[in-house]
């Protein structure tokens, strides 16, 4: 069955494609240059290949959204992405995230673990899953690539990337700014100038405040969850010679103050309560997220003679992040799992590549990543809690029965991980109109950790086994200290096939085989040694057709596409961890996808959007992972679908101008829909966000000939209770829940001068 849906799709995708000319003939377009569209929808310019292309001529299935669309519905940040692009699903994980792109998706967000679906800031790579809670500003683009880019992109991209282009310095005097106030006391100001100081030579600098208060409240000792307080500042300076040389410099402070995420509790293993609006929240400890960064970037690039390029690209990142949990319940005691890391990033690059418009085009370079970062957390106890070890209780007077105000596990590790690579690619014309593409890269990874481990036992299992309770040699001897030493280093080559057909002006058929990799870790939860699994690999095999069509009215793109997984990189508990939770190489996995998008300019005044995926995902045969229950429990995850997958997913919006006689208003309604899906490998009940629709509305006017435009929106219209995450937490009893956000509402206004 899915053999021939796939044939029949590539057969009625190929045919479209072929019959394009016709159709660009019986609208009387004249272009003659397949790679350069006409009027009408515009052109959006993309640098998915490393190279500016036009987004509808690159051989690569994406989603492009303008800085100008995403301020419009909305998005601040990568987590917002999720709410406009059926592609991708963002995961909240307890203060950190993860992004899942056509089903693909890495769940270790522990200091070791690599995303498969990496984001990148003007091309800079950073591993820690904390970093996409930062706000986006002062955009030009964001580019969601969808499979594997391991050959250009690398930082083991298996799913796919997630491209930040800022806005860089202009040579021009000029500026814009927008304020937004709305419900749960919202504000959101952005501005940014940019002015030339001398011929080709420009500086810009930019900023935003993002607050508003929790969309949850708490009725314990946490303030209200689901808050917002982010601050940041920009400052950028361009060269531009006329000698071929330009030379780009940015600096960025980030500054993120919240109470963290609101965590909603449920009986272990399910049903999942009926949480109503999901207003309320119970908490037994305090929370809260802080994030500091400091950010450099620095590219020098210069066009030689004889057609070639060189750019070197570089930058530092240095972060703090502190996050505090409710780590309450198994324990007689009010707890918080303390976590703090101090991640120091570099990356550079060198790009050689030559000029395009002859038969053949190359790229080459070397990449080098490293990461410096320090790990100090922990299960912080804060007060005893109960009839027996609480105030006043039964017990509290004897030996250690007070353990408040100590960790019973604490980790302090130093991290070090270093990736460096070669890479190259080609492109060449066999004939007029089909060309061949051929790339390669190889990785080096390192990963180095050290540092301990300590357990209290008293302090983390039960008060009074340190009194010999319940019978002598109970506990082991305390404190416990256990080694996080781990080494690993590893090489891997990746590559690139693909064919490129233009049989006319503005339309692309592509089909290609790229391979995927992830690096391997090694795991440790502080009761046993570090235990190594192995690198993720991924064979993906897609063909797809772009089309500009009815004037470049009307485009339509569709790809299919199966990945074949080697090594799906799964978290189970086992007894090389002391029966903790480590990440493991569990087995095989497949992935068969369909996606559709179209996008139609009626008339002058009416934009209609709609995007659509499909994805059937299975596990192999034979897989069986151990859940976190006591003791284990083996589940066979065999055919079970792979998290983070909706089966279905679509997202569509219509946009109408309203002309009057003082200015325009325009008008604009979307919405996207989701089937069910598991946050789980296992496929449970108590673990699955069901089918959802979210939509948006909004109403904008702007005055004729006005350099002000001001917005009011509703966001979440009907006020969906969306999942953000589900997960059974086996160290506290209880299932664990969190939300998207609910309805909110409010007015924007914007000037640029």
């Amino acid at each position: 069955m899915k053999s021939t849906t796939a044939a029949a799709f590539l057969l009625g995708a190929s045919l479209f494609a072929l019959a394009a000319p016709a159709l660009a003939q019986d609208t009387g377009a004249t272009a003659t240059d397949a790679s350069k569209p006409a009027e009408g929808l515009g052109e959006i310019v993309v640098t998915a290949n490393r190279v500016a292309s036009s987004a509808q001529d690159t051989p690569i299935a994406l989603n492009v959204y303008t800085g100008t669309a995403l301020a419009d519905q909305g998005v601040n940040t990568v987590r917002d992405l999720s709410q406009i692009d059926p592609s991708v699903n963002v995961t909240n994980s307890t203060g950190s995230a993860y992004v899942a792109v056509r089903g693909i998706a890495s769940t270790d967000v522990t200091e070791i673990g690599d995303p498969s679906v990496p984001i990148t800031r003007d091309g800079f790579f950073t591993n820690r899953s904390f970093a996409i809670s930062s706000s986006f500003y002062d955009v030009a683009r964001i580019e969601v690539l969808k499979g594997p880019q391991g050959t250009l992109q690398g930082r083991n991209s298996t799913g796919g990337l997630v491209s930040i282009v800022t806005v860089r310095p202009e040579l021009r005097t000029g500026g814009y700014a927008s304020a937004e106030a709305g419900n749960y006391k919202t504000f959101n100001g952005e501005a940014g100038v940019n002015v030339l100081l001398a011929p080709g030579f420009a500086v810009r600098a930019s900023g935003t405040v993002l607050s508003h208060k929790g969309y949850r409240t708490s009725t314990g000792p946490a303030f209200d969850g689901d808050d917002e307080n982010f601050k940041s500042g920009r400052i950028q300076a361009l060269y531009k010679g006329d000698n071929g040389l330009s030379a780009w410099v940015s600096y960025q402070h980030d500054s993120r103050d919240v109470n963290g995420d609101a965590q909603f509790r449920g009986p272990l293993g399910g049903p999942t309560p009926d949480f109503g609006k999901a207003k309320v929240f119970t908490s037994d400890a305090p929370t809260m997220t802080k994030l500091t960064s400091d950010r450099a970037r620095w590219e020098l690039a210069y066009s030689a003679d004889m057609g070639l390029n060189f750019i070197y690209s570089g930058g530092y990142d240095s972060a703090n992040w502190r996050n505090q949990l409710d780590a309450t319940g198994g324990y007689p005691a009010n707890r918080q799992f303390r976590q703090q890391e101090t991640p120091k990033t570099w990356n550079h690059e060198f790009r050689v590549s030559n000029d395009k418009g002859g038969k053949l085009f190359f790229q080459a370079g070397y990449f080098y990543f490293q990461e410096k970062n320090v790990v100090n957390s922990g299960i912080f106890n804060l007060d005893m809690t109960g009839p027996l070890f609480g105030p006043g209780g039964f017990l509290t007077g004897v030996p250690n029965a007070d353990q408040s105000n100590r960790y019973g596990i604490k980790f302090d590790y130093n991290i070090l991980t270093r990736s460096q690579a070669l890479f190259g690619q080609v492109e060449y014309d066999l004939t007029d109109k089909l060309q061949l593409s051929l790339g390669g890269r190889y990785t080096w990874d390192k990963k180095v950790r050290t540092g301990n481990a300590v357990l209290t036992l008293p302090a983390l299992a039960f008060p009074l086994c340190g009194n010999d309770f319940p019978a002598p040699g109970t506990c082991p001897p305390f404190p416990l200290t256990t080694p996080g030493n781990g080494n690993l280093s590893k090489g891997e080559p990746t590559w690139h096939v693909g064919f490129n057909y233009r049989p006319a002006a503005g339309s692309l058929i592509y089909a290609k085989y790229d391979r995927g990799y992830k690096s391997g870790g090694f795991n440790s939860n502080g009761s046993a040694p570090s235990v190594d699994y192995g690198p993720e690999r991924l064979d993906s095999f897609e063909i797809g057709t772009k089309n500009s069509l009815m004037g470049n009215t009307l485009q339509l793109n569709a790809s299919a596409f199966y990945f074949k997984y080697k090594g799906y990189q799964g978290s189970q508990f086992t007894a090389a961890t002391s029966s903790g939770s480590g990440v493991f190489n569990v087995g095989n996995a497949s992935i068969f996808g369909i996606e559709g998008s179209a996008v139609a300019l009626v008339g002058k005044a009416t934009r209609i959007n709609f995007n659509a995926t499909y994805l059937h995902t299975k596990f192999g045969d034979g897989i069986t992972i151990n859940n976190g229950a006591t003791p284990p429990a083996a589940i066979n995850i065999s055919g079970n679908r792979l998290p983070n997958a909706p089966g279905f997913t679509a997202s569509g919006g219509i946009e109408q101008e309203l002309p009057v006689s003082f200015g325009t208003f325009t008008a604009r309604v979307d919405a996207k829909y989701s089937s069910a899906f598991y946050y789980s490998v296992f496929n449970t009940a108590d673990t699955q966000s069901p089918e959802y629709v979210l939509a948006n509305a909004s109403l904008k006017f702007a005055p004729e000939n006005s350099f002000w435009e001001v917005q009011a929106y509703v966001r979440n219209v009907f006020d969906k209770q969306v999942l953000a995450y589900a997960t059974q937490n086996f160290n506290a009893g209880a299932n664990t829940y969190q939300f998207q956000a609910p309805r909110t509402f409010g007015v924007r206004g914007s000037v640029k001068f």
